[in-house]
């Protein structure tokens, strides 16, 4: 149906009983109907490859599935009031700038894509959500959550957000944070004492610089801080539910001894590619300790040979490959 500009109002709002609605290759049409009201059961609906440059969906209330992909001239979406919603794919949407998600109480997972111009975000009372994921949306500059009380994995990678969105730190029950490949240089001061809940928090490829481990991530165990531009470790020992560390690739040059605080629960580091020359010989009493990889440092050879010799009558497994 490539020809359509327009789908008639009177004549689909007469379907009131239709349950799946596909538009879906139609770069003419501009608007989707204004009886959409009338479909209370629809189930599924896609939109797909059309010209429509605003879509407002309210109160369907036996709605199922929707997906909102590849619309080039799409730029606003507001999703409200849809009881049964649980499964919603919006991507990628080139030219969309704005998306308000209301009032949606069965959907529990959400994955929002590719959308390279969308900059404002906002989830409002959604009480079931465990997990969202809004990735490579390179202009976003503003998230907000209001009422999502159940979240627990929250995916904000390849955004490139310069500054930590202070709305994440009202999600109390957030589990796991993934912000991978941003411009962020700081961390919130009250993230451990804001989220009691994390446990693991990636922010590789990055911007940090300096001392990660200030402030203190009581609760974190896992940490992934991979291709950053981290100098020191100072504080390491606070850090009392670590169990996995990966470091790589940053320009560290040195451990500190109070690692050793860790001893109980950390079970994995990974530091290749960063400048040390040495490591602490205490490390290879750390009990829970499994694998430390080292790979691509500043090791002298006879360091090297002296730390394989250290490490070998060790239960902790050093490696210097990677």
């Amino acid at each position: 149906m490539p020809s359509f500009n327009k789908i008639p109002d009177e004549s689909i709002g007469k379907l009131t009983k239709l349950n799946t609605l596909n538009l879906i290759d139609l770069p003419n049409l501009s608007n989707l109907p204004s009886t959409m009201i009338n479909f209370q059961l629809l189930r599924q609906l896609e939109i797909t490859k059309t010209n429509i440059t605003n879509i407002q969906l309210d109160t369907l209330t036996s709605l199922n599935s929707l997906k909102i992909t590849s619309n080039l001239m799409l730029q606003t979406v507001q999703i409200r009031n849809l009881p049964l919603l649980q499964s919603l794919a919006i991507s990628p949407n080139k030219k969309l700038i704005s998306l308000d998600i209301e009032n949606l109480p069965s959907i529990t997972t959400t994955a929002i894509a590719d959308n390279t111009q969308l900059q404002n975000v906002s989830f409002i009372n959604l009480p079931s959500i465990t997990t969202i994921s809004i990735i490579d949306s390179t202009q976003l500059q503003n998230v907000s959550f209001i009422n999502v009380p159940s979240i627990k994995n929250l995916d904000l990678s390849r955004c490139q957000l310069t500054i930590f969105p202070e709305s994440i730190l009202t999600l109390k029950s957030l589990v796991t944070l993934v912000m991978t490949s941003n411009q962020l240089s700081t961390i919130p001061l009250t993230l451990s004492s804001d989220l009691p809940n994390l446990q693991v928090l990636n922010l590789a490829n990055n911007k940090l610089q300096g001392n990660i481990f200030q402030p203190t991530l009581v609760y974190i165990r896992e940490l992934y801080l991979r291709n950053n531009s981290l100098t020191c470790m100072d504080g390491i020992g606070k850090h009392k539910s670590l169990q996995r560390l990966d470091l790589d690739s940053n320009q560290i040059s040195s451990i500190p001894l109070e690692i050793m605080k860790l001893s109980s629960t950390l079970k994995q580091i990974t530091m290749n590619n960063n400048l040390l020359n040495h490591i602490p010989y205490q490390m290879t009493n750390m009990g829970s300790l499994e694998s430390f990889s080292v790979g691509r440092n500043n090791f002298t050879s006879g360091e090297r040979e002296y730390l394989i010799k250290l490490f070998s009558s060790s239960p902790v497994k050093l490696y210097f490959s990677n």
